[in-house]
């Protein structure tokens, strides 16, 4: 059985075919959500609210499909101050949190 690993970078999630295609079938069971700025061969992985995939079009689509699993930060970028990058992943797991309930509330 075949399962799919979402990365929510490069291509997969503004072509929501693939999310649905996958979905449908019962295919998508964990979701790395990051962003980055670039494109797949030349990219910089940014924080959620700066990079170039819509973070808010792609919660509604896992919300359309019903996705019931984890959303969870990849990789965080490095800030200053912060060699472990707990910071970094603590503001990366309230930003996907704030969106999950903004979602939430739009119904």
């Amino acid at each position: 059985m075949a399962y799919l690993h979402l990365q929510c970078d490069f291509a997969c999630v503004p072509k929501t075919g693939v999310t649905h295609r996958f979905s449908r079938r019962g295919k998508i069971f964990n979701v790395h959500f990051r962003n980055i700025r670039g494109h797949r061969d030349d990219f910089v992985e940014v924080f959620p609210d700066e990079g170039d995939i819509d973070f808010v079009k792609a919660i509604l689509t896992y919300k359309e499909v019903g996705y019931p699993y984890m959303l969870m930060p990849d990789h965080v970028p490095q800030a200053p101050g912060d060699p472990g990058g707990l910071q970094s992943f603590a503001f990366c797991y309230g930003y996907i949190r704030a969106l999950l309930q903004a979602v939430e509330q739009l119904g």
